[in-house]
Order: C-alpha cells, then structure tokens, then sequence
C-alpha cells in the first residue's frame, strides 16, 4: 500500500474533517483508485476527500481499476486547480465500461457544487436503477468540465423537467468552458439540460460533439440563455410517445450558435431542431447546417422550428424527412418560422416525406444570397430559385 493512502486513511481517523485541513497532503501526480494492493484510495471518494481537502499543486490524475463502485460522490471546489494544476478521472483500462460509478438511493449519482478544472474520462455514471434524479448535478459556478467518453445511464421515466435529466447543470451560477466529446447519453427526462442564470449571465463556451443520446423523454438536448453553444456530429435516437419530444431545443441563445452534422431520429417526435428566441449577428450568422432530420410526431411534426424572436441564421444543405404517422394532412412541417426575427438564408436543403398528403413549407422571412422568397410557401415551388428541393408543398391557411 502506497504512502499517500496510509498517510490520508490515518489522518481521516485521528483528525476531524475541520482540524485535519491543514494537514492533508497536498497532491500531484499520478494515482489509483481500486481493490488492489498497490493502490492509493479504496473509494473514488476517498480520492475526492483528499482533492477536496489538501488542493494540488500540480496536475493530478486519478486511474481507477475495474470495477463497480457503489458510491455517492460529492465534489467542492478543489484548491489549487487551474488550467495548468488540471484533475482527471479515468478508467485504468481505457475502456469506459470496465469502470462504473453508480448510486441509485438519492438524488444524484455525482454531484458538484463549484468545481472548475475536474474532468472525467472512459468511464460510466450511472443512475439508471434510480427512481428519479440525475447521474451527474453541476451546481455553483464551475469551468473547464470535460467529459470525454463518458456513458451516462440515466433514469428510465416517462417524466418531464430538469430533475431527472441525465446530466444537470443547474442555473444559480455560471458555466463555463464545458465540452462533451464522444461520450453516451441513455434514458432521462433530457440528456443534457443546461442554461445560464439570465439573458444578462449567459454560460458560454458549451460544447456538444460526437455524442450518442439514446431514448430521452422529453428532449435530448435542451440549452437556453447560452453563448454561442456549439452541437456537432451527434447522434440522437428515441422511441418516446412525448408528442412534445425534441431532439435539440434552443432557447435564449446569442451569438453564432454551431448545430451542425446531426442525425436525429425521432419516429414519433415533435421536431429536431427547435430554435425560440435565438438571435446572432448578421456579421456572424447561426449555423444551422448539414443535419439529417427525421421526424413524425402524431399531433405535430416540423423538421427545424424558428420562433420568438430569432434573427440572422442560415439553414444549409439540411435533409428533413417526414415519417408515415396518424395525421399525416395537419400541422406538419419541413420547416416553420413562426418567429419575428428577420434574415434567415436558405439553400440547397431536402425535404421529403414517406406520407400521401401535402405537407407544408412556412416562415415569415427566407432568402438566400439572390432571391427573395415570398412570405408564405408558394405551392408551385417543386424546385426553387434559392435551391430548395422539396417533393411536397402547399400554403397554411
């Protein structure tokens, strides 16, 4: 057994949490967590006492044996973590299903309350034989979190709300610098729910890319009041009967947002991609591009969704299919503008649906850089001047 292990266990039986503050080691290094003799910690959550109570001084990386590790874990600020003095969490084998962190008799799995420069990897979270709550609860203000490779197995609930999401960042305080990369996101009510405090304390620098989301209820993703948030070359496929499902919903977000080369597969969902009250700059237009969208809700289904008051954003090379479902003449859309917002750039999307009805193109502005399109569908629009490809269309009255 290691030193750091004996030194940290003796110290937490002689001392109290308050009195032994001082005294914890500070670390830096390479550690281990597990069953093994060699060993540093038994727990993760040893490992986390001694982060928590003696800071690093330099970057500290914790490799956790196989193993399932039936613990609540509870992060606090960690001192001395900085962009340099980084603390990571991954499995010893590389493979993050050898490693699982689970907990199902409260709330959430793991969670952390101001913790900035903590970052896991190749490792699952799990939550999934919980009644409600989350795999991981972000709280306080918290940034530079990256979660790579990650699986989290959220709860299986037919229920709606941020409470039992898979992941959580709540919005008392800012987020910042928070990347997911090529991580797993299966079951709750959303799989990733996030928003800044305000549309005056936006979280920024949010970062969604090559992640998997597997039968969320209500929607995948869900961001609001966010900066420029980036969604790339992900994955999303549920089964939900939600007739409000959405795979992306954006709502309250400045700035040149990135959503682009998605696959949404969403058989009986409302809509893909939900844009409410997003606005950019018409020097740096939102980016709505190269997504393949399929949708068939049976109240309601629109492929890409504008509303409130969304400005500035370009919708290129997207495909959007329709399925067959149970009202397959109504309230059905490739894509709907219902916004107030102005200059929307369309070019060169597909739409095409597998039903017999018409279906319907609407919005109240788009153009591309040489035509200007009439404010509603114009029903002899089978190929159009800006290079939309549609199989199907007529007007909304």
């Amino acid at each position: 057994m290691k030193k750091v292990k004996t030194v940290f266990t003796a110290g937490l039986a002689a001392l109290s949490l308050a009195t032994f503050a001082s005294n914890c080691p500070q670390l830096s290094g390479n550690f281990t967590i597990g069953a093994s003799e060699s060993s540093d910690f038994t727990t993760i959550s040893q490992a986390v006492e001694a982060i928590t109570c003696g800071g690093v001084t330099g970057p500290v990386v914790f490799s956790i044996e196989n193993g399932t590790y039936k613990e609540k874990i509870n992060f606090s600020s960690v001192l001395g973590a900085s962009a340099l003095n980084t603390v990571l969490f991954e499995s010893k084998s590389g493979t993050n299903t050898d490693v699982v962190l689970t907990y199902a008799a409260t709330d959430a799995t793991v969670v952390r309350n101001g913790t900035s420069y903590v970052s896991f990897e190749n490792l699952t979270i799990d939550h999934g034989n919980g009644t409600y709550g989350n795999c991981m609860r972000i709280d306080g203000k918290s940034s530079h979190i990256n979660f790579n490779g990650v699986v989290f197995e959220g709860v299986e609930t037919a229920r709606t709300g941020s409470a039992d999401a898979a992941v959580f960042f709540t919005s008392n305080s800012p987020k910042t610098n928070i990347t997911f990369l090529d991580c797993e996101v299966n079951n709750g009510s959303i799989g990733i729910c996030k928003g800044g405090r305000s549309a005056n304390e936006l979280d920024t620098k949010t970062s969604i890319n090559g992640t998997l989301f597997f039968n969320q209820y209500e929607a995948a993703v869900a961001l609001s009041n966010e900066d420029a948030p980036q969604l790339t070359n992900n994955v999303f496929t549920s089964l939900s009967v939600c007739d409000k499902f959405k795979a992306i919903s954006l709502s309250d977000v400045s700035n040149q947002m990135v959503v682009s080369n998605n696959i949404v597969n969403a058989v009986h969902g409302e809509a893909g991609v939900v844009v409410n009250n997003c606005s950019a700059q018409a020097s740096g237009l939102g980016q709505i591009t190269f997504n393949s969208i399929t949708v068939g809700g049976q109240k309601k289904a629109t492929g890409i969704l504008l509303s409130g008051t969304s400005d500035n954003h370009v919708l290129n090379y997207n495909r959007v299919k329709l399925m067959m479902n149970g009202d397959v003449a109504n309230r059905q859309a490739y894509y709907s503008n219902t916004s107030v917002g102005r200059n929307v750039n369309m070019m060169n999307n597909i739409f095409y649906d597998l039903n017999s009805g018409s279906y319907t193109i609407v919005g109240n502005t788009y153009k591309d850089m040489n035509n200007q399109l009439p404010s509603q569908s114009n029903p002899d629009m089978i190929i159009s001047a800006n290079g939309i490809s549609v199989e199907k269309v007529e007007i909304i009255r």
